[in-house]
């Protein structure tokens, strides 16, 4: 019989058959979610760690879940340059491990029976080490419940380990079973990592439930601590309960782990146990000699199989974890290179803050044209000025010329007036001899504090560094007004024994009191020569000159001149020679100084003390917070690292002050 197929014959068996193979392939696709799904299914390369402290004898770690043979014959080009290599073999037994293990105690993990599972899989892999295996392993033991919990430490006792793992159990309470801080567990785990240099470090974490305890601050801990410690984070995944993996698969894959999952309580144990043969016997070794000049960086790309994995890493380190080995590198944008980095962005803020202020000295030189109480006096300062007209309104010498802003001024005055603020403004002003109406001043100052205060906000997003911000807008300008009036009481007070010296001469030369004090004013310097003049203006327009002269004392907060104006109303109600009076009052004034100068002198050390201590921590936490700036942003990201730092604010401002008091001696 002729069993020759016809084309239509074939084409009718062709048919039924793809059916057949379609149908089969549905019911795999359906039927595979049931079993266990994970990255097991095929080959996995990763790159663990590289070492090329002795560039000639380098080495790196990778972790392949493929076939040994493939291993072995692993390629490795760097910097685009394919370079010879030792074939690689296993990672030798005796290597140092710390692996930290994180049980989900959860309800979910206790009912499907997954947490059994994951228990006697991983008191099979602790009890099945070998040799040297079981000096090198070391294993910590952490649980997830309402809160992460370290129930051992790192040990390799096997007999402690088995022990601690059998008394995991789910918690008490109902609402506790419920729940289960895995991203807490993780923090501890790998927070605990960074303090054993030297080994390598893993965190296997089994959860079957959603993670709602753990707050976003503790999760970003947890991503910083795996990334400082340079672990790798290995997952078995319970799917069936619920769990949404998305997060915690984000966080293995960047530490440069593997995922195991599974939606069957019963075969956990086997996803756990993959975890276990990975980290003990599918890791590598491979050595080789960097072709590339010390300090320099080596792009690497290793191919096992057919897989890659790539690392970045300067000639002359060590370095640990996927992150590390896979820098984020920023593209240059043009421009000076050394500008790029943090000094660009310090230079920035200088830049900025010289702006601002360039700004704000504009403004008031656009507007200020000249001291106006001057400008009133300026007709009575000479016997020979002629009169000139001055403008009541202001004119185009007031600060504030528009309707908005002397109605700013106007509320501002009436406010500061209220409270008692406008008086002090003013005697503030006068005694630093700035040109400007208290009230603008205070309307300014307002201004500049809260725009400074929303700039640092919107830039920032912190409201702790809004409010800093905020304080040193307010105390600048307050620091600056009184420096600027300290500065030139000092220069008034260094000029007084010279200028009563002076007076006293043009008494004895036959000069009256007025003519004497009008003499000396044309002759002293500022701002001696300016409180003078002053005085004469005053006492041209009806005010007696020793009221004048108090008030210049008043002024310049000078108890020396007040008391030399004190002489000059007792010799002028009781009569004596003024001449000598005077002369007596200038040679105390000028014991006086001398022994202040000496206590300046005695009091050198401690004063630089205090300065030095007072900007130490400062100084101290602007490189910290340059060099590791997610290490310092704890202070402020956290409400404990606020509390910190206002109480370290605090403590040092109270410091420093004690000091200064101790220092601050009166003459």
């Amino acid at each position: 019989m002729d069993v020759t197929a016809t084309p239509s014959s074939a084409r009718r068996l062709v048919v039924p058959l793809a059916t057949v193979v379609a149908v089969l392939v549905a019911v795999s696709a359906i039927a595979l979610p049931s079993g266990r799904v994970g990255a097991q299914s095929s080959s996995t390369l990763v790159l663990r760690a590289v070492d090329t402290v002795e560039p000639a004898s380098s080495s790196l770690q990778f972790l392949w879940t493929g076939s040994p043979a493939d291993a072995a014959d692993a390629t490795l080009t760097e910097n685009g340059s394919a370079i010879e290599t030792d074939a690689a073999r296993p990672l030798p037994t005796s290597t140092p491990m710390s692996i930290a293990l994180v049980f989900d105690t959860s309800e979910a993990m206790d009912s499907s029976g997954a947490l059994i599972e994951a228990k006697e899989a991983a008191k099979e892999w602790i009890e099945g080490r070998e040799g040297a295996q079981v000096g090198a392993q070391a294993f910590a033991v952490y649980v997830a419940a309402d809160t992460g919990v370290q129930l051992q430490g790192y040990t390799t006792d096997t007999e402690r380990l088995v022990e601690t793992i059998d008394r995991i159990a789910p918690p008490a309470t109902e609402e506790a079973r419920g729940e289960a801080a895995v991203w807490s567990a993780i923090a501890q785990a790998a927070q605990s990592l960074e303090d054993r240099p030297g080994s390598q470090p893993s965190i296997v974490v089994m959860t079957g439930t959603n993670d709602s305890v753990t707050g976003s601050t503790t999760r970003a801990v947890a991503r910083g601590a795996v990334r400082s410690s340079g672990a790798a984070v290995f997952a078995a995944e319970l799917l069936g309960a619920g769990l949404d993996p998305g997060s915690l698969d984000a966080l293995v894959r960047s530490s440069g782990g593997l995922v195991f999952s599974t939606d069957q309580g019963g075969e956990f144990g086997t996803a756990v146990a993959d975890i276990g043969e990975a980290v003990s016997a599918q890791q590598y070794e491979l050595g080789f000699a960097s072709p590339t000049e010390l300090g320099s960086v080596a792009d690497m790309t290793l191919q096992v199989g057919d897989q890659t994995a790539t690392a970045s890493v300067v000639v002359g380190s060590a370095v640990r974890g996927t992150d590390a080995l896979n820098p984020t590198i920023i593209p240059a944008s043009g421009g000076v290179g050394f500008l790029q980095g943090n000094l660009g962005l310090i230079l920035l803020v200088v830049v900025a803050l010289l702006a601002v202020g360039l700004l704000a000295y504009g403004v008031f030189m656009l507007f200020v044209r000249e001291d106006r109480l001057a400008a009133v006096l300026s007709p009575y300062e000479s016997t020979a000025a002629v009169a000139t007209p001055v403008d009541d309104d202001g004119g185009d010498s007031a600060l504030a010329r528009t309707a908005i802003m002397q109605r700013a001024v106007a509320i501002t005055e009436q406010v500061a007036t209220d409270r008692g603020v406008l008086v002090r403004a003013e005697n503030a002003l006068e005694r630093a001899n700035l040109p400007l109406r208290a009230g603008e001043a205070l309307l300014f100052y307002v201004l500049l504090v809260v725009i400074a205060t929303v700039l640092a906000l919107v830039v920032s997003g912190s409201l702790l560094l809004g409010l800093i911000v905020g304080v040193v807008a307010a105390l600048v300008p307050v620091g600056t007004v009184n420096f600027l009036a300290a500065r030139r009481r000092k220069q008034f007070m260094a000029l007084l024994p010279d200028t009563l010296t002076l007076l006293a001469s043009t008494l004895r030369a036959g000069y009256s009191l007025m003519q004497g004090v009008e003499a000396v004013a044309e002759e002293v310097s500022e701002p001696m020569g300016l409180e003078l003049r002053r005085v004469v203006t005053e006492a041209r327009l009806g005010r007696p000159l020793e009221e004048a002269l108090d008030g210049t004392a008043e002024r310049m907060a000078s108890p020396d001149f007040a008391w030399a104006v004190m002489a000059i109303r007792i010799q002028r109600e009781v009569g004596g020679n003024l001449s000598e009076l005077l002369m007596t009052v200038a040679d105390t004034m000028i014991e006086r100084e001398r022994l202040r100068r000496d206590v300046q002198s005695l009091t050198a050390e401690g004063r630089v003390s205090a300065i030095v201590l007072g900007l130490l921590p400062v100084g101290l936490a602007a490189v910290m917070f340059v060099i590791n700036p997610d290490y310092s942003r704890q202070l402020i990201d956290t409400t404990l690292g606020n509390v910190m730092l206002v109480a370290a604010v605090l403590s040092m401002l109270a410091g420093f002050l004690w000091m200064k008091k101790i220092i601050d001696i009166e003459i």
